[in-house]
């Protein structure tokens, strides 16, 4: 059974899902793809044989797909997955799910009232060095999790512009941390920063706690040359370290066996255990989470990553975000924002910098998508923005 797939957007990351879209040709029929831009539409549709349109309701209206992968900056996931999910269609988000989570709620009931499946692309769920390291956990490979720490950094990318680390990367480790210590998270601790990017941070120191106590450490930014995601689990037993890049796994056991040399004891003060790197059989994350979600829509049962789980990191980068405010001494302007939300809410009002739409679907249904955002913050020690930052991406 092939399953007819549509996509809306062809910048760099809709291009990987065509691409992958492509080569399940046994369980997919890649139909239709919907770009703004016209020379990445004339692209998209030259290499993919597939019908291209410049309008993503007029794609959906005509070819009707059982599966539309929303592809798109993350301030239109909103408006495109309604539209999909009331046309009775199943859908496939790329992380994060909305910009906010009042749009999240309303497509989980959108997705819940269609009776179709809402996905969320966080694809790091299907990284096979975090599925490996997933199921050794539930082995009790480290007994009881006590840390997590993820570094998530590398240089700024000028194609993002609408949201800042926070929602577009540590939302990564956010989910994977979850996923991982299969626990939510009861407390959360911040701080930011804004050197590059126009409006939003580029930096995020954050600490987690879990409901079972279990910490998380988030160490993320734009803002260092080189690239790097790694992940550390430490625990009774060790410790996994992981790279999400290369997809290699380590486990360094913990040794508690007294040394007889004095030297090396005044050296490295502990006694180290064995360090083993893991197999792990590689692959494409994107890949699987295609495979995954065309499996829930065959079987017709939940995907692994769900619009709940796309809520609950939403949930977590907002009290960050909070938090990060009233730690920059920057309360009362979080509270400002909170009340000018609130206020928005409850009487929307045309042309207002905070005012909310009534934007309704194909049947009429109403779905709040917030227009704009309120004034960016200023944050300490902002810079002016490289000039190399301010071309498209």
């Amino acid at each position: 059974m092939q399953l007819r797939v549509a996509v809306v957007g062809a910048g760099s990351m809709g291009w990987n899902h065509l691409r992958v879209l492509k080569e399940l040709e046994d369980s997919v029929q890649l139909v239709a793809v919907a770009e703004a831009n016209p020379s990445a539409l004339q692209r998209a549709v030259q290499r993919f044989h597939i019908a291209g349109y410049s309008d993503y309701r007029q794609m959906l209206d005509e070819q009707r797909p059982e599966l539309v992968a929303v592809v798109v900056p993350t301030h239109l996931h909103c408006e495109v997955a309604a539209f999909a999910l009331d046309l009775g269609l199943n859908v496939l988000v790329e992380k994060p799910l909305t910009s906010t989570v009042e749009e999240a709620e309303a497509l989980i009931e959108l997705a819940r009232q269609r009776d179709v499946r809402l996905a969320v692309g966080h694809i790091e769920r299907f990284n096979p060095a975090v599925t490996e390291v997933k199921r050794r956990l539930s082995a009790g490979a480290l007994g009881r999790i006590f840390h997590l720490h993820a570094r998530r950094i590398g240089p700024f990318p000028p194609r993002i512009r609408d949201v800042g680390v926070t929602l577009d990367l540590a939302s990564h480790e956010i989910d994977t941390m979850r996923y991982l210590v299969d626990a939510e998270i009861s407390q959360v601790s911040a701080q930011i920063q804004q050197h590059i990017h126009r409006t939003c941070e580029d930096l995020l120191l954050g600490l987690l706690r879990f409901s079972n106590d279990a910490l998380g450490v988030l160490d993320v930014n734009w803002l260092t040359p080189t690239k790097v995601r790694e992940l550390t689990i430490t625990g009774e037993k060790g410790m996994f370290l992981l790279n999400y890049l290369t997809q290699d796994v380590f486990f360094y056991e913990n040794d508690y066996s007294p040394t007889s040399w004095d030297a090396l004891r005044s050296l490295t003060g502990v006694s180290e255990g064995t360090m083993t790197r893991l197999k792990v059989q590689k692959a494409e994350p994107l890949r699987r989470e295609y495979e995954d979600v065309i499996r829930s829509i065959v079987s017709d049962s939940s995907p692994s990553v769900s619009g709940e789980d796309g809520l609950a990191v939403l949930k977590v980068v907002q009290q960050l975000l909070a938090s990060a405010l009233a730690n920059n001494g920057l309360l009362s302007q979080a509270q400002e924002l909170h009340t000018l939300l609130e206020e928005a809410d409850r009487s929307p009002t045309a042309g207002s910098s905070t005012a909310l739409s009534q934007q309704r679907g194909p049947n009429d249904q109403v779905l709040p998508r917030r227009i704009a955002s309120p004034s960016p913050l200023t944050l300490p020690q902002r810079h002016e923005e490289h000039p190399s930052t301010l071309g498209g991406g």
